[in-house]
């Protein structure tokens, strides 16, 4: 079958960070995708797209923050007619919605977010009979959607949006060491208030304030409109052992040039940060939102913090630098953990079934209706 996979845009967050993935298994159930963007954005996905020989295209690529118009993608998807829509993210969700009903396509939706403003609540409560299924990113959003949208536990799908890699080179465990070592902290993610970016930022202040001599320095990965705040923020705090690295086009590489990882949202889905820095063996400490509390068990790979304060955070952090084989120890953990739990031909077989049953709902689609004797 034909698969137009709507989404909002190409900026590089977590939605469109498993594009290459769940495409190539669609691709290589023997169906034909393309991804159609409601917008560029800063377009950091792209680059994953073209590696992968994956077909795209931006409906309306005049202002990389504008998004086309419901008339746009409209007349896109009519002169582009798929089999089948598969949407990703709220407006790309209401578009394809609106547009499947229209023309007579089946539509298939994704969520990846625990979190939903109020007024996209209300409107995907509202059509959401309009997906013929739901997918989740994680257990923890299946259950989500049913109980914010309403949606009837039949009609969601789970296929997480994370594949172990276990020939993946793990990070160098810290081992203390001379004075010339740094301990390696560091955290990747949109510069966005949702992100909190300040919290691992604030932390860093009380850290020198409590061990001036500590050799630990924090890496802040990303971009967005936060960025010129929290340069202020770092510099005004004296932010030495503090830097700004931008887009990280191969969070992987970055991962394993640290000690420990830190994700202080103040909410996510499944979070595909957290995943790969413990697949890199990196003790995460994490806010316990979306689906973290899932994978995290606090004190053995890693810490939840609980309350989410600069102080905790700046604790937890000392705890495992004046700590080597602890935070060794954790870190080995973190990456067992995750390579039994998102195995491949565990993912897979859930993410074929997801597949089979989009098939079946496209076969069903446009078999004629039995006549009557």
């Amino acid at each position: 079958m034909r698969i137009l996979y709507l989404i909002n845009s190409l900026n590089g967050g977590g939605a469109e960070r498993p594009l290459p993935a769940v495409i190539g298994l669609m691709r290589a159930c023997g169906h034909s995708v393309q991804v159609v963007a409601l917008a560029r954005k800063a377009g950091n996905a792209i680059a994953w797209l073209e590696e992968a020989g994956i077909d795209y295209h931006i409906v309306d690529d005049r202002d990389p923050q504008r998004f086309a118009s419901l008339r746009q993608v409209m007349g896109y998807i009519r002169a582009n007619r798929p089999d089948m829509l598969w949407t990703s993210l709220t407006r790309a969700t209401l578009f394809g919605q609106v547009i499947g009903r229209a023309l007579g396509i089946p539509v298939a939706s994704w969520q990846h977010s625990a979190f939903l403003t109020p007024a996209n609540r209300f409107l995907l409560r509202r059509t959401r009979n309009m997906s013929a299924f739901w997918i989740a990113d994680s257990d923890f959003v299946a259950r989500v959607t049913h109980r914010q949208l309403g949606v009837p536990q039949a009609r969601i799908c789970t296929w997480p949006l994370f594949v172990a890699d276990a020939t993946a080179a793990p990070a160098t465990p810290w081992q203390g060491g001379g004075e010339d070592t740094v301990f390696h902290v560091g955290s990747l993610g949109r510069l966005e208030p949702e992100k909190n970016m300040e919290l691992p930022i604030r932390a860093m202040a009380i850290i020198r304030a409590r061990m001036p001599g500590a050799r630990i320095h924090f890496s802040l990965c990303g971009s967005g409109s936060q960025m010129a705040h929290l340069k202020a923020l770092a510099a005004g705090q004296g932010g030495g052992n503090i830097s700004f690295e931008g887009f990280q086009p191969d969070p992987l590489a970055f991962c394993r040039r640290l000690h420990v990882y830190v994700q202080s949202s103040h909410f996510e889905g499944l979070c595909i940060a957290v995943h790969e820095a413990m697949q890199a063996g990196l003790p995460v400490i994490a806010t316990p939102v979306g689906a973290i509390p899932d994978i995290i068990h606090d004190g053995q790979n890693g810490f939840l913090l609980s309350p989410p304060t600069p102080e905790a955070l700046a604790e937890r952090i000392l705890h495992l630098y004046t700590r080597p084989e602890l935070c060794a120890r954790m870190g080995q953990q973190a990456r067992a953990d995750i390579l039994h739990r998102y195995a491949h031909d565990r993912v897979e077989t859930m993410a074929r079934a997801v597949i089979h049953r989009a098939e079946r709902l496209v076969r069903d689609w446009h078999r004629p209706p039995a006549r009557k004797e």
